[in-house]
């Protein structure tokens, strides 16, 4: 199951939008309050069976979602009216949820603090409700722990875990090598049911990774989990998963190195599934391949839009400085702080004024506030030579 496209008219801050997605990878970007998030639950709203979470547009008389499937190479269209401004307000409405068992999302709010367990616990069963109250709310990324300890445990036993189940503990257990090479799944202690990792300094607590390696590891354990519950009677393994996958803000608690890693390690760990996140990292960005950014803007009618005249080639953005993905695909108008733009303001006009006494003040404070090997010190130096000289 794939996304083809979708038409948002008249929800949250967004007029008018038509989207087209590929089958693999899609990274919805742009300047902030943009309406990424509201992409991300139009979407999930047409998998629910319940009470959506968007609302409808202020200036409009009513709001609309529609959206087109795939479904083993036949389309499905669905539709659902968002009347509603209140948020007290809006019936149940329902389009796609048949399909809801191939739709997850996750939610920026991803925890991973150290948590005791106490007891191992058994495999929930994934009603329809939970499935479409998940499709708003996100999926649970804080219960992996007990469900790793446990394929773990049950491991050792032969004909204990089903194929679908081993095969997933597996591909777990290869994900700390995934995200770095240097690391590596050690064992579960059995006197505290916690797991351990293999690391250049030796072997530590989980927990005690740093935050992006714990991200990396809590979207890639809750997305296997979760497809494993949802289809333990079909026995899909989490490699063989064909359906959406939804991250909100797929760069969060991660270092830069870590946000160039991301899109490649998704890829490999689930190469059939179709993702659909938000970024704000220009990194990201950087590594994505041709047709996978879709870049959203304000345009002249106050409409959110897609840009359509930025980089296509079969490079995608990866020629591309940070700088250039800043200013051209995310709509940064200046990456220079309130305080440079008012003493470069300052000094331009003492150039103006030939006040040569202002000019090597503020150029005293721009000194001090460049970076150290800034060639702009030597054009502010030049300038003042110039006006020195007359």
């Amino acid at each position: 199951m794939k996304i083809k496209e979708i038409d948002i008219k008249g929800v949250g801050g967004i007029q008018n939008l038509h989207l087209n997605f590929n089958d693999s990878m899609n990274i919805l970007c742009g300047p902030n309050s943009i309406g990424k998030t509201t992409v991300l639950e139009s979407i999930a709203t047409m998998f629910i069976f319940s009470k959506p979470i968007v609302k409808r547009n202020v200036l409009c008389e009513y709001g609309e979602i529609s959206s087109v499937l795939v479904v083993d190479k036949e389309e499905k269209k669905g539709k659902v009216e968002i009347k509603d401004f209140s948020p007290l307000g809006d019936k149940t409405v329902y389009a796609l949820y048949d399909y809801g068992s191939k739709f997850l999302s996750l939610k920026v709010n991803r925890i991973f603090s150290y948590s005791q367990l106490v007891s191992i616990p058994s495999d929930p069963k994934r009603e329809n409700q939970a499935i479409w109250k998940e499709a708003l709310s996100g999926i649970d990324c804080d219960g992996f722990k007990g469900w790793f300890v446990n394929r773990y445990l049950y491991s050792a036993r032969e004909g204990t875990l089903s194929e679908q189940q081993l095969a997933n503990y597996l591909l777990a257990e290869k994900c700390f090598s995934l995200v770095n090479s240097a690391f590596s799944f050690s064992r579960v202690m059995g006197s505290s049911n916690d797991i351990m990792v293999n690391t250049p300094q030796g072997e530590i607590y989980y927990e005690y990774l740093s935050a992006g390696f714990k991200s990396i590891l809590s979207i890639l354990f809750s997305i296997i989990k979760e497809i494993e519950f949802r289809f333990k009677e079909h026995q899909m393994t989490a490699e063989e998963f064909d359906g959406v996958i939804l991250i909100d803000e797929v760069e969060v608690h991660l270092h830069p190195e870590w946000q160039e890693k991301i899109l490649l390690v998704l890829r490999k760990t689930f190469p059939n599934a179709q993702f659909i996140v938000t970024t704000h990292s220009p990194h990201v960005i950087q590594t994505a391949d041709p047709n996978e950014i879709i870049a959203l803007y304000m345009d002249e009618s106050n409409n959110v839009a897609v840009r359509e005249d930025i980089s296509t080639s079969k490079y995608g953005f990866k020629g591309w400085t940070i700088e250039e993905i800043l200013y051209d695909v995310m709509g940064m108008k200046t990456l220079r702080t309130e305080l440079y733009q008012q003493m470069i303001e300052d000094f331009g006009k003492a150039i103006d004024e030939e006040n040569i006494e202002k000019a090597n003040m503020i150029y005293v404070e721009l000194d001090q506030l460049l970076h150290p090997a800034s060639p702009q010190r030597k054009l502010l130096q030049f300038q003042l030579a110039k006006i020195g000289e007359s």
